[in-house]
């Protein structure tokens, strides 16, 4: 086991294309999803918005069904104030709109927003109060109040130190663990069992490394956006870290799996870029999940990407340790186990008698 995570260590260390690539070009696309995906973009109506209309006249009601008709699911109504400020803060809508009791016919309107998506907070602001008031303001028009909840901070960029952490890394699991598909071929895989007592220790080697790899990764991501985060803890930079190791541990288990069920790197290359896409894409990798329709939604949770985004978004937006991050703790590494004994039976079943 450590002759075989000391060969990968060299090999990686030499091979200088190959260290750019695993430690550069995740954090640069992190800076480019964030840029392009971020709050900073967002001006438009199409945000969701999450609203509580407290007022209850008929003038709060008509705008309530104004907004639900322009933006149909992505306007959500809550039951209570408290709720819409969780749903901003926690990212599950971009804007929260609460309207309440005006002195005139007009109700008040209250636009929460978070650090970072105050241009969308802005812009919802301006459409709300031109759809209450059709006209020139007449006089005792509604006053609309913009207020910053949660801690300061970019949510977007938090969520994408998680997204394209966890991307970069089942890319990085999945080309490391083709090399185990030239150890078998040219029979140094054969060969090493023999030494070792098993396709185990060799296996156990691989995933070591690959784990390695990836929380290298996470690490270049976490210091690039370290100026974005909220104020944070040093439990909760210890808690991602933890949940960056599992993500790796799943990642090197999953990517092991892969590759044992392929026999050439020819089969291997294009399975792992579907295997790899296909779950960023379900996971939340590529756009937000709460965005997408509620069938992928809930499809997004059989992979590990959606645990390990959701488990950073608690500790390092929200700032609390729940069963949220306990719950993706497990399905991790249970994954990355599951994965290791899976490649580990294919190998054995493989191997020349």
């Amino acid at each position: 086991m450590i002759a075989v995570f000391r060969a990968c260590a060299l090999g990686f260390l030499r091979d200088r294309g190959g260290l750019a690539m695993t430690l550069l070009l995740p954090p640069l696309v992190y800076l480019l999803f964030a840029s392009v995906f971020g709050s900073s973009s967002r001006g438009e109506i199409e945000a969701s918005l999450s609203l509580y209309d407290e007022a209850q006249t008929p003038a709060s009601r008509a705008l309530e069904q104004d907004l639900r008709s322009r933006l149909g699911r992505r306007q959500t109504t809550e039951p209570d104030a408290a709720t819409v400020e969780a749903a901003v803060v926690a990212g599950r809508a971009d804007v929260g709109a609460v309207l309440r009791p005006g002195a005139n016919a007009f109700p008040d309107i209250e636009i929460l927003t978070a650090a970072g998506r105050e241009v969308a907070a802005a812009a919802v602001a301006g459409q709300v109060r031109r759809m209450a008031v059709v006209g020139p303001p007449p006089p005792g028009a509604p006053e609309v109040r913009i207020r910053t909840v949660g801690p300061p901070g970019d949510a977007q960029s938090v969520y994408y130190a998680g997204a394209v952490s966890i991307m970069f890394v089942f890319f990085a699991a999945m080309h490391g663990a083709m090399t185990g598909l030239d150890d078998r071929r040219s029979g140094l895989q054969a060969r090493l069992s023999l030494v070792a007592g098993g396709l185990g220790p060799i296996l156990a080697g691989r995933a070591a490394w690959l784990t390695v790899v990836g929380v290298a990764q996470s690490l270049t991501i976490l210091a690039v956006a370290a100026p974005n985060l909220p104020p944070t803890q040093p439990w909760q930079i210890a808690a991602w870290m933890f949940t960056a190791l599992l993500a790796s541990v799943a990642a090197a288990g999953i990517a092991l799996a892969v590759i044992a069920l392929c026999r050439s790197r020819d089969q291997a290359q294009p399975l792992s870029t579907f295997v790899v896409l296909l779950m960023a894409a379900l996971g939340g990798s590529m756009a937000p999940r709460f965005l997408m329709p509620d069938l992928i939604r809930q499809l997004g949770w059989a992979t590990p990407h959606a645990w390990a985004i959701e488990a950073g978004q608690t500790l390092l937006w929200r700032g609390v340790m729940d069963k949220t991050v306990i719950a993706a703790w497990a399905v991790l590494g249970a994954a990355g186990i599951a994965g290791g004994f899976l490649a580990l039976r294919i190998e054995t079943r493989r191997a020349p008698v």
